[in-house]
């Protein structure tokens, strides 16, 4: 009797445990329910949200704007990071742990949908998001012409650069017609060609002792004066994405003219040899003759911390980065201000001693053409209430919060209809990069896109730090390419 009690008690727990297995199933527009008269889908009896994401502040803003409309319909949020989303849902989407509705880079769309976790927005859904959003930001949310994402925000690199320093600077020397008196006003009137940049910027050592001139608060710039190396100018040398540019002075443009052909990968091209020599020289140079970056002893160590960073603590003239660096320097600002930093006072404005610009054109009159990134919102198919979710994606387009991107975030949003967002239009820094947007290249969003980081970086790494020749730089990223194809199972791709 003692056997066939635990036995019982055995396959009770085995059945019990058997009956609260989650059931976790993908769904389909079939699955939603929409009421005409609210204009919104029927939200599931007790239906409750999840979403990812990874700023606190915007997080708190997004709920408390939807528990205001939705009260009876819990959200919550955790911290996961955009580029991590789409290995957390691998393993958490089928699992019954992801999260209803996420954020995520929109190259990131391709690999999720492929792996069957992206719900498929519904045609309906579609045109409403075509109507408020970019064409171009909408473009990269699909996948064999059907939409799977919605886009949030845009961003791109741009010239992003200190007005107190460039002020103090003198001009440089340039063939174009001069009327500045200062390095602020050439930069803002598009007085000198980008190599004509670099090359000044050499000639000066890349620091304000080597300028000769008078740089105002230096005393708030540096704690330590040995620390103006590579000051006036620098940016994350160690990064495809912020370097990509530099090899768009004769026409490249990485997987064709669509983005999208593999085939195209095209490193070893002769527009490639004769954008880099272009922008290399004893100006550039390697690690041991290089004057843009003396000392330096590799590229891997031109990070954000030696760049950017440094640039939101006042120490960098100029630096090519995108919106992110302002929206982390207007917590520096407040403190700045607090402490009566760099002359502010309570009615300074970020704007007064930050800006940015189009990049300047290359010497050959062609405009440098950046990344651009959209980030958008996912769904995930294996959500709970479906409805719900999708209620949770069409609200997270609204005006209110695409001003929650716009206010908490400093983000841009990808909105048609900039009038939609009280103060874009007036931001002189926001238009700055929405004007170099006008010359960027969406990120690809085929699969090979994930490969082709490492061998578009490698190319300057392998100059700089190898000291490889040029045509050698650009065979071995090549040869690298093929091999992380090779190594991942994709095709390997014979260029044309």
């Amino acid at each position: 009797m003692k056997r066939i009690s635990i036995l019982l008690l055995t396959l009770a727990f085995i059945f019990s445990m058997t009956g609260c297995k989650k059931n976790v199933t993908a769904k389909f527009a079939e699955d939603l329910t929409w009421d005409e008269t609210k204009q919104e889908y029927v939200f599931e009896k007790g239906a409750k949200l999840k979403l990812w994401t990874d700023n606190e502040a915007y997080a708190n803003k997004i709920i408390e704007i939807w528990s205001a409309k939705y009260p009876d319909v819990p959200l919550t949020w955790e911290n996961v990071g955009a580029a991590d989303v789409a290995n957390k849902m691998k393993l958490d989407g089928p699992a019954g742990l992801g999260a209803d509705v996420f954020y995520m880079p929109h190259n990131s769309v391709v690999d999720m949908r492929e792996a069957g976790l992206l719900f498929q927005i519904p045609e309906q859904d579609e045109q409403l998001f075509r109507e408020l959003m970019q064409d171009s930001a909408v473009d990269v949310t699909l996948y064999e012409d059907n939409m799977y994402a919605v886009p949030s925000s845009v961003e791109n690199i741009a010239l992003v650069y200190n007005k107190q320093i460039l002020a103090a600077l003198p001009t440089l020397p340039t063939i174009l017609p001069l009327t500045a008196t200062n390095l602020l006003e050439q930069i803002e009137r598009d007085e000198i060609y980008l190599e004509e940049l670099f090359d000044g910027v050499a000639s000066w050592g890349n620091s304000f002792a080597g300028t000769g001139a008078e740089i105002p608060y230096m005393q708030d710039r540096f704690e330590d004066q040995a620390e103006d190396k590579h000051t006036v100018l620098a940016w994350q040398l160690y990064d495809a994405y912020h370097n990509y540019f530099l090899l768009t002075r004769d026409g490249y443009r990485v997987f064709g003219e669509n983005n999208n052909d593999p085939t195209k990968f095209d490193i070893t091209s002769p527009q490639v040899t004769s954008s880099i020599q272009s922008v290399t020289g004893d100006w550039y140079g390697n690690r041991d003759g290089s004057r843009l970056f003396p000392g330096l002893a590799t590229i891997q160590d031109m990070t954000w911390d030696q760049a950017p960073a440094r640039f939101q603590k006042g120490q960098i003239g100029i630096t090519f980065s995108g919106p992110w660096v302002i929206a982390d320097m207007k917590k520096n600002f407040e403190e700045w201000i607090a402490e009566g930093k760099f002359g502010l006072t309570q009615d300074s404005k970020l704007s007064d001693i930050v800006g940015a610009k189009k990049l300047p054109r290359f010497n050959n009159g062609a405009q440098p053409v950046t990344f651009s990134g959209v980030q958008v919102t996912g769904m995930n198919i294996y959500t709970d209430y479906p409805n719900a979710a999708m209620n949770l994606m069409r609200f997270l387009a609204s005006d209110e919060a695409m001003n929650a991107v716009y206010n908490v975030l400093g983000k841009i949003p990808a909105v048609k209809n900039s009038d939609s967002i009280p103060g874009l239009n007036e931001d002189e820094i926001s238009q700055g990069f929405l004007e170099q947007a006008a010359y960027s290249h969406a990120m690809p969003v085929i699969q090979e896109g994930n490969y082709m980081w490492d061998p578009l970086r490698d190319v300057w790494t392998n100059i700089f730090d190898e000291k490889m020749s040029i045509e050698d730089a650009q065979a071995k990223s090549e040869e690298d390419y093929q091999s992380t194809l090779k190594n991942s199972g994709r095709q390997e791709q014979e260029q044309e």
